[in-house]
């Protein structure tokens, strides 16, 4: 399994200081920065993902949970109302983001903020964050990409202007993070609270005919 690239400036020093002490005959000492070491190696593997096929679907954005499902009423950049699928990614999770569809990145936004629990309801709105707009053949979604207590730094992949896949990877998150996906009405979700899901193979909804509405 590939590593990003990202990851090196964790588990190289660990790797480093584990030989070091283990020359040294410290054997505790060895012992955690190999773990660690492994701990950073688990964390930034970078698994292989094929998408499914469908021109229809909206894929998952992220490994975790799904924590939260709640309509809004509006949003300025979907031109009316829709739907919101928070996932909060653990420490065990894969930490990158993919985008949901094949789309054109029309806008990169990034805010700093504070570090709130990325599963907290005020870190939505007051964390530090990474927001892109995707748009379609099919339409826009809004996704919005979050920093938790533990992770201090978004990386983005993409600019405005770019082409990408369903399922390209678009971003990385460090440590313990949340993302919110931004689903206008005309996509119907696939997904349930609590469901666990993986990021560029899990259904998230599916666009709707125009015709039927």
């Amino acid at each position: 399994m590939r590593i990003a690239r990202e990851g090196s400036i964790f588990y190289l020093p660990s790797l480093v200081v584990f030989f070091l002490t283990l020359v040294l005959g410290w054997w505790l000492a060895s012992l955690f920065f190999l773990l660690l070491s492994a701990a950073f190696l688990f964390f930034f593997r970078d698994p292989d993902r094929q998408p499914p096929p469908g021109e229809n679907l909206v894929l998952s954005p992220a490994d975790g949970q799904v924590i939260k499902i709640e309509e809004f009423p509006s949003h300025p950049d979907l031109a009316g109302s829709g739907t919101v699928v928070s996932i909060f990614l653990s420490l065990l999770d894969v930490h990158f983001t993919r985008s949901p569809f094949s789309a054109e990145v029309k806008r990169v936004d990034y805010r700093p903020g504070k570090f709130f629990p990325a599963y907290r309801k005020e870190a939505s709105s007051q964390n530090e964050s990474s927001s892109l707009l995707l748009h379609g053949e099919r339409g826009p979604v809004f996704l919005k990409q979050m920093v938790g207590i533990a992770a201090r730094r978004i990386k983005c992949y993409v600019k405005p202007g770019d082409r990408v896949a369903a399922g390209q990877k678009i971003g990385l998150m460090y440590f313990g993070s949340r993302v919110d996906l931004y689903l206008p009405d005309r996509v119907d979700l696939k997904v349930g609270l609590n469901q666990k899901v993986k990021g560029g193979l899990t259904i998230i909804g599916e666009w709707r005919d125009e015709s039927q509405n």
